[in-house]
């Protein structure tokens, strides 16, 4: 207490300035620790994933309207997700920050791939130089060839991917009505995902299944999807080989989408389209009695060649059409078989147009005399006759 003051003496007045001073200071510091709050709750990539060094924010587009539109980008998460769940729920399931969430005009993507680097394959490698020049036509952001790619690379480069694929069945079969996905109002969903533990996670809380391996799933309100891991059972796969699998089952998933396909035709059609990527995937089992020599199990031009040169071996067409467990050797003639067919592009799609949805054996036989002109014994004749040819 002043020297002089009497308690219960009446103070002098606070000055002004010095309230000022007080009041200033105080909103300071509430605005900045709202302000480290705020910081506190932002999405950021989860410390250690393959996202932290690039962010959760496209680099390309930088979420640009004019930019988006140029790439095909409708928008980014959050997003309404399958079973009326959102893109958050997956996010709360496998980690706030460790996936990307893309949405084009026909699919909603979610991707936590990694960095890796380019193709080894030469001809992988043209492949992807050309899908990225493309990309660079529509952002200069994005490098018309690069040696290493990043997560948002590998996200638009599958978005194109995937959107390139369904305008190439949409011909096929016919399937062309505006705002549709092959007869689908929802759009098709593809989750990527770097390593088989996310998958396993995905699959068993919004699946409904325990799995790790890269599948087909149908949800309950009515989206199809793909959901691939690019780890295999001997560690990671390289770029080509999760291309070529990816190829194979979102084709599968068209097939499925379109109201299905003959068995042998959904895994023919699936194949010829896996095996443009060169690597080493085999999509297909072996038989208990098949004896595949696992050294040249991936040279299916040299196999079907030799197979039919013997033809007890090989599986007559009225047979092929009720199949439903091809086995390694089944998978290789479909695969051919398929090949054969597409080869004359517009009978194909007389042909492929025709089994959609109805795909019994006497409708395929009835497609395959319509299109084609042949029965299914000339068929097996032309079909042999031809591999001779095409898989020398």
């Amino acid at each position: 207490m002043p020297r002089g003051t009497r308690l219960g003496a009446t103070c002098p007045p606070p000055d002004p300035a010095m309230i000022r001073v007080a009041l200033l200071t105080s909103f300071l510091l509430i605005g900045g620790a709202n302000l480290i709050a705020q910081k506190k709750d932002e999405k950021k990539p989860a410390k250690g994933s393959v996202l932290a060094k690039q962010g959760l924010k496209d680099p390309y587009t930088g979420e640009d309207p004019e930019a988006m539109k140029k790439l095909g980008v409708v928008s980014y998460g959050p997003l309404v997700w399958a079973n009326h769940k959102r893109t958050t729920d997956v996010d709360k399931v496998l980690g706030e920050g460790r996936i990307l969430w893309m949405e084009t005009a026909n699919f909603k993507i979610a991707c936590n791939l990694g960095y890796v680097g380019a193709p080894k394959d030469s001809g992988a490698r043209r492949q992807l130089k050309a899908e990225m020049k493309r990309l660079n036509k529509k952002c200069r952001k994005i490098p018309a060839s690069s040696s290493k790619m990043s997560p948002w690379l590998r996200m638009h480069i599958y978005a194109q991917r995937a959107e390139d694929l369904l305008a190439e069945f949409q011909e096929m079969s016919g399937h062309k009505e505006p705002g549709k996905r092959l007869g689908q109002k929802e759009k098709l969903l593809l989750i990527l995902f770097e390593k088989k533990s996310d998958l396993a996670r995905y699959m068993n809380v919004f699946g409904g299944r325990r799995s790790q391996q890269t599948q087909r799933l149908h949800h309950a309100s009515g989206h199809y999807s793909v959901v691939l891991t690019a780890e295999g059972d001997d560690g990671p796969r390289d770029t080509e080989t999760v291309n070529a699998q990816f190829r194979f089952f979102v084709i599968q998933m068209f097939c499925d989408a379109a109201n299905g396909a003959p068995f042998w035709l959904s895994y023919g059609m699936a194949h010829w389209f896996e095996r443009q990527i060169p690597c080493n995937m085999i999509n297909c089992g072996v038989k208990a009695g098949e004896s595949v020599d696992p050294a040249t199990q991936y040279e299916w031009d040299r196999k079907i060649l030799k197979r039919t040169k013997h033809e007890a071996l090989c599986i007559p067409f009225n047979k092929m059409c009720r199949e439903t467990d091809l086995g390694f050797y089944g998978h290789v003639q479909a695969w051919s078989l398929a090949k054969y067919l597409m080869e004359d592009e517009e009978k194909f799609k007389l042909f492929f147009q025709s089994v959609l949805g109805k795909f019994s054996r006497s409708r395929q036989i009835q497609a395959l005399e319509a299109a084609y002109g042949m029965t299914p014994e000339e068929l097996d004749v032309a079909w042999r006759k031809w591999v001779k040819k095409a898989h020398k």
